[in-house]
């Protein structure tokens, strides 16, 4: 017969590997240092092509190893690898990439300026979306955008940025479009030839563009 410890020495290495080989779904959000949730935030698991990505308010679900580790990157922030170890909720501040972010510029109109010496809070629309072969459009680019809301009303935008409000009878932002104030519709805009959207999203707007900032700046370029 096999001796009694065998068997449970047997059972003890199966019930392990069994534990080792299951997944369990992990759910969280991804927010900047400022707080700000962070949509389009690649939760990868590491060594896999098992990848997600966070929504408009960075939330995200994947399924993992028990004993895996989440990677977590998006362009102008430093990625970060985080060990599951059993828990089924993380909830991430992603740190700014100073040196990714100096090489970016703005352009606001009167000029450009370096995001990383902007006193503004600025957002942008991943250009890699922008780039995209398909049928996205204005309404799809702005909502990828922390804090700003999108509403289509007959035809028309309405957009309204969190955070940027004025006594001015409409929530509307200023649109500048080639460093140009635009009232016309984004409808008439071709997403495909737009080159990059920046968001600045507070009442410190006004500094640069005066009352007409108070609700907030969508700076488009075309290519």
């Amino acid at each position: 017969m096999i001796p009694r410890v065998l068997i449970l020495l047997f059972l003890f290495i199966v019930s392990n590997l069994d534990v080792v080989g299951q997944n369990i779904t992990i759910k969280g959000i991804v927010k900047d240092n400022l707080k700000n949730p962070l949509s389009n935030v690649s939760v990868k698991i590491n060594n896999s092509e098992e990848e997600v990505f966070t929504d408009a308010t960075g939330f995200y679900t994947i399924d993992v190893p028990q004993k895996g580790k989440l990677v977590f990157s998006q362009e102008g922030f430093k990625t970060q690898k985080i060990a599951v170890k059993g828990k089924d909720i993380i909830n991430i501040s992603l740190k700014y990439d100073e040196k990714a972010f100096k090489e970016k510029e703005v352009n606001t109109g009167y000029g450009k300026i370096k995001q990383s010496e902007s006193t503004i809070s600025v957002s942008s629309v991943d250009e890699k979306l922008i780039e995209q072969e398909n049928n996205l459009d204005m309404a799809t680019f702005l909502r990828t955008v922390p804090g700003v809301s999108v509403v289509e009303n007959g035809g028309e935008l309405g957009i309204t940025i969190r955070g940027s409000r004025s006594l001015m009878s409409s929530d509307a932002p200023l649109i500048m479009l080639n460093g140009t104030q635009y009232n016309g519709s984004l409808k008439n805009l071709n997403p495909r030839d737009i080159k990059s959207i920046d968001v600045l999203k507070d009442a410190s707007a006004t500094a640069t563009y005066g009352s007409r900032g108070a609700n907030g700046v969508i700076l488009i370029t075309t290519k």
